[in-house]
């Protein structure tokens, strides 16, 4: 059985400094996968993983996302992240849930930390149940009945020229989805994707936008703070959680690794 102590009373958990992942059983891996759920963000420090053992672990979580174009001798299942005195952005600055414009949209991603600088390059992390939870019934009421428009403008493959923006999935999902592992239901809409609300006029669509997106930004309460290490490991639930890196370090470097494990096509509430 895993053991963990909670970062916030409802937000993030930490495993204990004994775990090492590459040890778990498969009872424990199906624990890791619903304390995510549960939990959001899991952290797991010290870990003695090389990119290959990495890939391998993710295999153990589910389908991960590839990415065709990595340097040689990285796994195709990993995605390097890095920024460093040459760079001018970071990936993963701004409020976003990972590669929502997929069908099926990840659920959980794993990123191990390599090299960190001395200070900075927290990440934070926003919760979703909250968010959702949060608002006025009648605005939960309403948001339940609408879809939202998601498209990958900030996928990692257009990003990275791999993929023009055509060559990849536009796809409509729920404003409010229900998680499958917990049957909560969470607030899905994200700064990096999301580029309308289906149903409503242009100006409808900006203004609720706006205002969730400043709920979810500037509502403390529902967040936590990852300060990394090296060897750190974090795992996060794109279903339930938003996550912002802070670039905030510049210009020492940060690398690290992550994976994208895909998840199902999210369930609309009604």
């Amino acid at each position: 059985m895993l053991t963990s102590s909670n970062i916030t009373p409802r937000l993030g958990a930490e495993l204990d400094a004994a775990i090492q992942l590459k040890d778990l059983s498969e009872p424990e891996v199906a624990e890791l996968i619903l304390l995510c759920a549960e939990r959001g963000v899991v952290v797991a420090r010290n870990q003695s993983l090389s990119p290959q053992e990495q890939s391998e672990f993710a295999h153990r979580l589910g389908e991960p996302l590839t990415f065709p174009n990595n340097p040689a001798h990285t796994p195709e299942e990993l995605i390097v992240i890095q920024a460093g005195p040459n760079s001018k952005h970071a990936a993963g600055e701004g409020w976003h849930s990972d590669v929502s414009s997929e069908a099926k949209p990840p659920g959980l991603s794993m990123l191990r930390m390599e090299q960190v600088p001395d200070h900075g390059g927290d990440t934070l992390f926003a919760d979703m149940y909250q968010a959702f939870e949060s608002l006025s019934k009648p605005i939960q009421e309403f948001l339940e009945t609408l879809t939202a428009r998601h498209e990958p403008r900030g996928h990692y493959l257009y990003l990275s020229g791999v993929k023009a923006f055509d060559e990849l999935e536009t796809t409509d999902h729920p404003v409010v989805r229900i998680h499958p592992l917990t049957g909560k239901k969470v607030l899905y809409v994200n700064d990096g994707f999301v580029s309308k609300i289906n149903g409503v006029s242009q100006p409808e669509s900006r203004a609720l936008l706006k205002m969730l997106y400043d709920h979810i930004a500037y509502t403390v309460k529902m967040h936590c703070r990852i300060a990394w290490a090296p060897n750190t490991v974090v795992f996060w639930d794109n279903r339930c959680v938003q996550h912002y890196a802070a670039f905030d370090y510049f210009p020492e470097r940060r690398k690290g690794y992550r994976v994208t494990i895909r998840g199902e096509q999210p369930i609309a509430c009604h």
